[in-house]
């Protein structure tokens, strides 16, 4: 059976949790505030030295540098419309082209998902990879 004063108690914060978006002088807050959450925690993530993480904070930046940033010029491209995961994308992007992380891979694939259009897909015959069915072909 769940906690009924439990359920009634997280209504109770989440209710003052939207009294407070509404409050705030900008619009779209609740945009903001998942922008913020994103990044926060991909800033969080990023800061630690976990070698299972594919990118890393850069020197210099913190959480009040980039606040300036996203303050001074929002993107525009931050939206809840296509769901959480675009907005996700959006804000790494987002955080790559501003360089608050970088991509620790050496070989930069992470960073130019582009270059597989550029790659060469030949094989030691000289048949393209593409035409064959190969990994970048399906």
């Amino acid at each position: 059976m769940v906690n009924e004063n439990l359920g009634s108690d997280v209504r109770k914060q989440l209710d003052q949790m939207v009294d407070n978006l509404n409050s705030l002088p900008i619009g779209g807050s609740l945009i903001w505030l998942w922008a913020w959450d994103i990044i926060r925690d991909k800033f969080n993530n990023y800061s630690q030295d976990d070698f299972a993480n594919d990118y890393t904070v850069t020197d210099g930046t913190t959480l009040d540098v980039i606040w300036e940033k996203l303050w001074d010029n929002p993107p525009a491209d931050f939206t809840l419309e296509y769901g959480a995961e675009l907005m996700d994308e959006a804000v790494m992007d987002w955080m790559i082209d501003n360089e608050f992380i970088a991509s620790l891979d050496d070989d930069g694939w992470l960073d130019d998902e582009d270059s597989d259009e550029e790659s060469d897909n030949t094989t030691e015959y000289g048949q393209d990879l593409a035409l064959q069915g190969g990994a970048q072909g399906i």
